[in-house]
């Protein structure tokens, strides 16, 4: 290839990534702006974007190099972006647990032995109750989940974990309407 043709060819480059710059500003403009209000309320999700849009864009340079199939760079390109957003909503809903249940019951407790200074007892047994609590409906949707896959009746296997939900909650509601008010009147 000679010079002349190199060059020639350099200036079409050029002159085709400039049309395409051109004819693309308003698709830019429309995204300044997306990002700009998207700045102004979350940050975290902003940077959550920058990094998907880099982390595809690496991914896509990486795959065309290696030749990996289209499908293939596809789907992990959709994975880093699910990832990376994941973590954003992960930092988005992150915030401290104001767990219900038995909540005043706990309350009055560390407000009847504040005296003895038991309240991190107090906390963890409500917490270790809440947990097996959890632990328990899991398990027990596991075995309707697979009752339902085995084509058995599920709702044979549903009534005791229901029935042990509806036990819990009517004893928290009737531990509130005992205990009543706790803290000053909340």
């Amino acid at each position: 290839m000679s010079v002349k043709s190199f060059q020639q060819e350099a200036i079409y480059r050029v002159k085709g990534w400039w049309s395409t710059w051109f004819a693309s500003t308003s698709f830019l403009l429309a995204c300044a702006v997306f990002l700009t209000i998207i700045a102004w309320k979350s940050p975290v999700l902003l940077f959550c974007l920058l990094m998907s849009g880099c982390v595809v864009t690496l991914i896509q340079k990486i795959g065309k190099s290696l030749n990996i199939p289209e499908k293939l760079l596809l789907l992990l390109q959709t994975t880093a972006i699910a990832t990376i957003l994941s973590f954003f909503w992960i930092d988005y809903f992150s915030v401290q647990a104001a767990a219900q249940f038995f909540g005043k019951a706990e309350q009055f407790f560390k407000t009847s032995f504040n005296n003895n200074g038991a309240d991190t007892a107090v906390s963890l047994v409500f917490n270790i109750l809440r947990a097996f609590y959890l632990l328990y409906i899991a398990a027990s949707l596991v075995g309707v989940i697979n009752a339902v896959r085995k084509d058995e009746d599920w709702q044979v296997v549903a009534r005791t974990p229901l029935l042990v939900v509806v036990a819990v909650t009517i004893a928290d509601v009737l531990t509130n309407f005992i205990i009543g008010p706790v803290g000053g009147g909340n």
